[in-house]
């Protein structure tokens, strides 16, 4: 064959690859979004910018609606999708054809093991079966006592703190460690020492756990690429090249994940012995973990779950149970710091009642409620979440767009293959839904009627107060109820004897990532997690 000739069938098939990329793309010429400010990255950048990124999502939402067409890697057309009827079509009608995106599948399954976050399709409907019934408010009711236990160990702590006067104390490591002990106690029937300081060598579990989400949310734009590497390499040799990477994020993370895997596996073998040997003790009869066990063992062969699956859904519990409430409670203090008239508020309603409510009571308190509402509405610890479609569909909005062409645009068509990512705060900002004054933080909202916008039609909301903090659907937070006990024990712990305000000398901001994290603006170190607040007594 002639130079010539294998020139001319270069050309050809640069030709073809061409015209299917422009095919490819020109799906989304009539939808309308920001223009892309890199060749490579496209909207990526802009998508997760540490300081501007939540801004930058919230306006793409208000500017051009429940979809925006955003770039992704090498400028290939995403969508952006805030709109409520799109959303419960993508979460709860069509989960399926709006599958998890394959690089955060993989981004998981090596963090954690194939645990829920991790797996897809029927493996991950096995597991949600599972985990469903332990989740369920029969449990979480049995668990308040224990709940009350750790929120006191930690009011304790920070009054020795304060003991002298008020302090200046680092939040977010207490907030934290109090969360890891949450999950550790009532999920595992294990005690991480969360206060016995840094010579206690559970506290490198700790600090392991607090850094990973700032950690790997530095290398999102790296994701992409991990199912690819993940194909075409041994679990053996990537371990390998990781090791010799010279870069420190890198062995930081590897780090990160080999101290979690260290510690999850040791807590599953002591866990898996006690069950066989019959368990003993109270609470180690009712955490989660060994709940599970039980009704694992119970189950037929083709529901049980295997040993890595369990193993993985302690990890995936661990890391979501501590870093995403964790965030939230450490949003509501900041909140609290800032507002102090919503802070004399809410310890006005908690004084009323007995030191240690039960369980419904704690759940009726109706400040307390709209407070956590509000915030987790504003607020979401989770920014984002990501899906691709698993064949072309087509997506209904609530609200129809204007096309780039200026034609209204009542559902969009979308070809397989096509990124998703659900936007999260835009829904909860969507003007549309919940007013004008949507971005604003007012308590005071949840104490009256909500508008008709938002309960008209409860089949387009998630699973909690009509917001997507916690999603929708087979894919939704399986542990909100959890976390919502958790912030209710903690501020009705806290706020009865101390004061929080904000430091004189430091501004707190807030970085979009995998998940929003507090930190010092001006700090060459703002990726990790720092929110240091005046705490004092109260009078």
């Amino acid at each position: 064959m002639t130079a010539a000739v294998v020139l001319l069938l270069l050309s050809l098939a640069g030709l073809v690859l061409f015209f299917y990329i422009l095919r490819r793309r020109r799906w989304a010429k009539n939808i309308d979004g920001p223009r892309s400010k890199s060749l490579i990255l496209g909207n990526l950048l802009d998508l997760i910018a540490p300081i501007t990124g939540r801004d930058w999502q919230i306006d793409a939402a208000n500017r051009y609606g429940g979809v925006v067409k955003i770039k992704g890697l090498f400028n290939r057309p995403s969508l952006l999708v805030s709109d409520p009827m799109a959303l419960h079509h993508i979460l709860v009608k069509e989960p399926t054809i709006f599958e998890e995106w394959p690089a955060f599948t993989t981004t998981n399954s090596l963090l954690f093991g194939d645990g829920l976050v991790a797996t897809i399709g029927e493996q991950h409907r096995k597991q949600r079966k599972m985990l469903n019934p332990v989740f369920s408010w029969k449990y979480l009711r049995g668990m308040s006592p224990t709940f009350f236990t750790i929120g006191k160990e930690l009011e304790q702590f920070l009054h020795l703190k304060v003991a002298g006067g008020p302090q200046e104390i680092e939040m977010t490591a207490c907030v934290t460690q109090t969360a890891l002990e949450f999950i550790g106690q009532n999920g595992f029937g294990h005690s991480f020492g969360s206060f016995s300081g840094s010579k206690n060598p559970k506290h490198a579990f700790a600090e392991a756990v607090k850094e990973l989400a700032a950690t790997v949310s530095v290398m999102v734009p790296a994701a992409p690429f991990l199912p690819l590497v993940v194909r075409l390499a041994s679990p053996r040799l990537r371990r390998r090249f990781v090791e010799i990477m010279p870069f420190a994020l890198i062995q930081k993370l590897r780090y990160i994940v080999d101290i979690m895997a260290g510690h999850m596996e040791q807590i599953f073998l002591e866990k898996k012995q006690s069950l066989s040997q019959g368990g003993h003790g109270q609470a180690q009869q009712h955490d989660i973990m060994t709940v599970l066990l039980k009704a694992n063992q119970d189950s037929s062969a083709c529901d049980r779950l295997t040993d890595e699956e369990l193993l993985g859904q302690m990890a995936t519990l661990v890391f979501t149970a501590t870093d995403t409430t964790s965030g939230a409670i450490s949003r509501l203090l900041h909140l609290l710091a800032q507002h102090p008239e919503v802070q004399n508020k809410l310890v006005e309603e908690i004084t009323a009642h007995d030191e240690e409510p039960d369980y419904d009571t704690l759940a009726s308190l109706p400040y307390m409620d709209a407070v956590i509402r509000e915030t987790l509405r504003v607020f979401p610890p989770i920014p984002m979440v990501f899906r691709q479609t698993t064949q072309d569909a087509s997506i209904p909005l609530l609200h129809p767009i204007q096309g780039a062409d200026g034609s209204p645009l009542s559902s969009v068509h979308v070809p397989k293959g096509t990124d998703i990512f659900i936007g999260i705060l835009g829904a909860n900002h969507h003007r549309a839904t919940w007013g004008e004054d949507a971005s604003e933080w007012k308590p005071e909202r949840w104490l009256s009627p909500l508008p008709e916008s938002v309960t008209a039609n409860r089949s387009i909301s998630g699973v909690y107060s009509h917001m997507m903090t916690f999603l929708a659907g087979t894919r939704a937070c399986i542990g909100f109820s959890f976390s919502q006990m958790e912030m209710k024990v903690v501020l009705f712990c806290l706020l009865r004897s101390l004061q929080f305000s904000l430091p004189t000398d430091k501004e707190i901001g807030w970085n979009m990532g995998l998940l929003m994290t507090p930190v010092l603006r001006g700090n060459p170190e703002s990726i990790h997690s720092h929110m240091p607040l005046q705490v004092r007594k109260r009078e």
